[in-house]
């Protein structure tokens, strides 16, 4: 199997580590990536033709996991342009997982109104073998 390109978009250095961690636990080959806030990464995704050049085989990533609660701009408000984006270029080829400490049953309703959005996991309430069937399930590899 091909090496899978993962991107986590979160501001927590924890919950990056910890996630990027229980990535590479499933035994999947991933090439994971990293930003802190919604807004570093639209901005790469908006640089798409020349992150394309850069890292053909990385890009667009195949998953983003995004967390709700970010500074500068929020999952949701992520969600909102990114929709917009695929529409503009060749991204519809990345699936966006939720990765947030949210409960609640408008943010799950919010975020899983996207069809680019495949699941919600909440941080701390899933295991490495329910990550790793999720991920397959959205890849369906």
């Amino acid at each position: 199997m091909n090496h899978i390109p993962v991107l986590i978009i979160d501001d927590d250095e924890i919950d990056r580590y910890s996630l990027t961690r229980d990535l590479k636990s499933t035994g999947l080959p991933f090439t994971i990536f990293e930003k802190t806030n919604g807004q570093e990464a639209l901005e790469f995704f908006r640089d798409y033709k020349n992150q394309k050049a850069l890292d053909p085989k990385n890009f667009p990533p195949a998953i983003s996991f995004l967390d709700i609660n970010m500074p500068l701009l929020t999952g949701h408000e992520f969600l909102k342009e990114f929709s917009q984006l695929i529409k503009d270029n060749d991204i519809n080829s990345n699936i966006v997982m939720m990765f947030t400490s949210s409960e609640k049953e408008e943010d799950i309703d919010k975020s899983l109104s996207y069809p680019f959005v495949k699941d919600y996991l909440i941080k701390g309430k899933y295991n490495k073998s329910e990550l790793k069937q999720k991920i397959e399930q959205a890849l369906n590899i």
